[in-house]
């Protein structure tokens, strides 16, 4: 078993659907990153459980395990409808230990598969590892269980990538003190794009209007079973996506305005920025996605030079510099009326960024959202944001 020491700590950040997949792809090519995608996303069900996975005290090592292979309500029916997003790299087969009808351990969805091509034979490792684990707070776990990767792997630094995950910024600052963040920024209008073709969003944008309506979670634990919930309360459209009455088409078919992201984007990154803010600057490093787009090897090194002197590496930069591509859609060719309405949603975010002196060298054009944003729009993704972060 290796024995762990204390990596360099860094939280790949954003809002999701900004560009952050592809940089946790390419730090997991650098020979001294150890890549860990989309842990805290999935520990939390799409950050629902957010308490449940930052809790306070004193945890056991069982409890923490608890919480690692934890087989979550959302992720379980999107994986055994078929819908689960392509960042879930855990692909249930006759070979694979973990079904999609019986669930997948939060830890086994990305996490693993993205470190190992054998990732049911990390799973056991990990378990006895964690096993191990003296009592303690729940960041000192989470730091013990990084570093034994580090050791595993023969890394240096661990970098957590998880999509979305800037509405955990204040717990994660509480957590690892110590922890740079490289934050991810993409234009908000192709980010909101993004976010309303994406099964995650989607789905987490309907759950978020099923607990406003309901009063509860109903994919925690719901107080009535389904046979007693009354569906009187329930929007006819949203019927569909009860978790007894769950319908794979219908999440398929079911459109949410785009403007309705653009306007969550805003909401997160004005909350975001205000996190980053109270942080030491040189703890933070701001990198737009156009600009990783336009002129990936100078992104990369200046990836590299926030990391730390000795992870400047003109191969890697080179060779992951080749693997960075154009995306297929763009929020220019939305309908003029959409596009407008979009660019409204967007307007807060953009404001936000540049008061922070957050701009892009290359490849967006901010100064085209429109400075007034739906006021309406705000105040419905506004709620469901908070209820994001508080569940």
């Amino acid at each position: 078993m290796p024995t762990p020491t204390r990596p360099g700590q860094v939280f790949v950040t954003g809002t999701g659907r900004c560009g952050s997949t592809l940089v946790s792809e390419l730090l997991r090519e650098h020979p001294q990153v150890l890549s860990l995608s989309e842990l805290f996303n999935h520990l939390t069900d799409m950050y629902r459980l957010t308490a449940r996975v930052f809790p306070e005290g004193p945890v056991t090592a069982g409890e923490f395990w608890e919480i690692l292979s934890s087989r979550n309500t959302v992720n379980r029916l999107l994986t055994a409808h078929g819908l689960a997003p392509k960042e879930v790299l855990y692909r249930p087969s006759p070979a694979t230990r973990f079904q999609a009808g019986t669930g997948i351990p939060a830890v086994l969805l990305t996490t693993l598969p993205h470190l190992t091509e054998a990732p049911d034979e990390l799973y056991d490792e990990l378990a006895e590892a964690v096993a191990g684990f003296p009592e303690a707070g729940i960041g000192e776990h989470y730091l013990r269980l990084f570093s034994w990767l580090c050791a595993r792997f023969g890394k240096t630094l661990w970098a957590e990538r998880s999509g979305g995950s800037l509405i955990l910024a204040g717990q994660l600052r509480e957590h690892f003190p110590d922890a740079r963040y490289l934050h991810i920024v993409r234009d908000g209008r192709d980010t909101a794009l993004s976010m309303s073709r994406h099964n995650g969003f989607r789905m987490a944008a309907v759950v978020m209007a099923l607990h406003l309506t309901l009063g509860h979670d109903p994919y925690a634990e719901p107080p009535a079973g389904p046979a007693e919930r009354d569906l009187r309360a329930v929007p006819e459209e949203l019927v569909p996506f009860l978790p007894e009455r769950f319908d794979a088409e219908a999440v398929r078919d079911y459109r949410i305005p785009t403007s309705l992201f653009g306007t969550y984007w805003s909401d997160e990154m004005q909350r975001g920025m205000a996190a980053m803010a109270a942080l030491p600057p040189q703890n933070v490093l701001h990198v737009w996605y156009e600009d990783l787009l336009a002129a990936p090897g100078e992104s990369l090194r200046r990836i590299a030079d926030f990391l730390g002197p000795g992870f400047v590496d003109e191969d890697w930069a080179d060779r992951c510099a080749a693997k960075v591509g154009t995306p297929a859609s763009t929020w220019r060719d939305l309908p003029d009326a959409e596009r407008e309405e979009l660019d409204r949603a967007c307007a807060p975010g953009f404001s936000v960024l540049a008061a922070h002196g957050v701009v892009p060298g290359a490849g967006t054009t901010a100064s085209t959202a429109s400075p007034v944003a739906s006021v309406s729009s705000v105040s419905s993704v506004s709620s469901v944001s908070t209820m994001r972060s508080g569940a």
